[in-house]
């Protein structure tokens, strides 16, 4: 199959290659702000942890800065610019932008297809924001952030993929120099300085370019929209796990690690539940609790009303021992010096 789709993926990395090419020459047109903004974004389809560095950066800087983000929205039933309040659903501006929003709710979140035509309206709307966080926008260059993020993970890295429709890149792994910094997600606890050298030579970064190693980090609470209670309450009960991310292992394992018994129902990302699959769900989790994710939450707690759900949510940590630079320093001196 895959030597059939190579021609395919021939021209499309010829396409990409082109329009980048056009970009970098300055023949197409590429914004930058006076207002620091940061984007995050990868070469592959999904499941590389964008979502979890934005409301990494949102959680350290919200305090100091009036942030807003802007997010294409992925998989909502609504079009053009939208800002999330109160009043907003996951189904109306996204999965992700309606988890950063009921996260965080003093700043500020926006969705919009056009990235151009988002910071225009950012920009006459909401004057006060003195940061802005463009989530999933590598491949949108009509606008250039101050500062680039690109997002790998630890066990797939884009330098062992190939590009679409044969693998999951959306453009040509030489992409990758137009971001200054590079996290690798979802490392393993114990990644040793071998593997993480090895890492390194294969990943081959620009001397310009800093690489961070990060790991994530599953809270020891869950919580539903009324209450916050310890997780160690599934150790005697079976309960249903319902997912629609990328990569739902991570979260299986650590479950599996604590020896809790549950039933994974797991979905494809930004999944739409249908009334198929909440039938299914509602079925299963007839006297269980549900436990899903923190972007999963925002799409099945409106459809299921009689059951007991909480999300367990996820963090990111980049310790400090295998970590040459500092990341949180990183992105305050590009804020507050640059």
């Amino acid at each position: 199959m895959n030597f059939l789709l190579y021609p395919l993926s021939l021209i499309y990395n010829l396409y990409t290659s082109f329009r980048n090419f056009l970009f970098d020459l300055g023949i197409i047109d590429s914004i930058e702000y006076k207002i620091p903004t940061i984007g995050i974004g990868n070469l592959s389809t999904g499941g590389t942890g964008k979502s979890i560095v934005v409301d990494y950066i949102i959680g350290k800087f919200k305090n100091k800065n009036k942030i807003t983000t802007l997010s294409r929205g992925y998989n909502r039933n609504t079009k053009g610019f939208i800002q999330a309040s109160n009043m907003s659903t996951a189904y109306e501006i996204g999965d992700e932008p309606f988890q950063f929003y009921s996260k965080h709710p003093e700043i500020n979140v926006v969705v919009c297809e056009d990235r151009r035509k988002g910071m225009n309206i950012i920009l006459k709307n909401l004057p006060d924001t003195d940061l802005c966080i463009w989530d999933d926008v590598f491949q949108h260059r009509f606008v250039k952030p101050g500062l680039m993020i690109l997002t790998t993970t630890f066990q797939y890295p884009f330098y062992k993929d190939e590009i679409l429709p044969v693998g999951n890149l959306r453009e040509n792994i030489s992409s990758a120099k137009r971001a200054d910094l590079i996290v690798v997600t979802k490392c393993p606890d114990n990644l040793s300085q071998k593997d993480k050298i090895s890492f390194l030579e294969s990943l081959n970064p620009n001397d310009n370019q800093k690489v961070f190693f990060s790991s994530l980090t599953y809270m020891q609470k869950i919580k539903s929209d009324s209450e916050e209670v310890d997780i160690d309450v599934l150790e005697d009960v079976d309960f249903i796990l319902v997912t629609g991310i990328a990569d739902s292992s991570y979260l299986v394992n650590f479950l599996k690690n604590k020896a809790l018994k549950f039933k994974h129902l797991k979905y494809s990302d930004h999944y739409n539940f249908n009334k198929s699959s909440i039938d299914k769900i509602t079925g299963l989790s007839l006297n269980k609790i549900i436990l899903t994710t923190e972007k999963d939450f925002g799409r099945l707690r409106p459809k299921i009303n009689n059951r007991d759900i909480y999300y367990i949510e996820v963090g990111l940590k980049f310790p400090k021992e295998i970590n040459e630079y500092n990341f949180d320093k990183n992105i305050e001196d590009y804020i507050f010096n640059d």
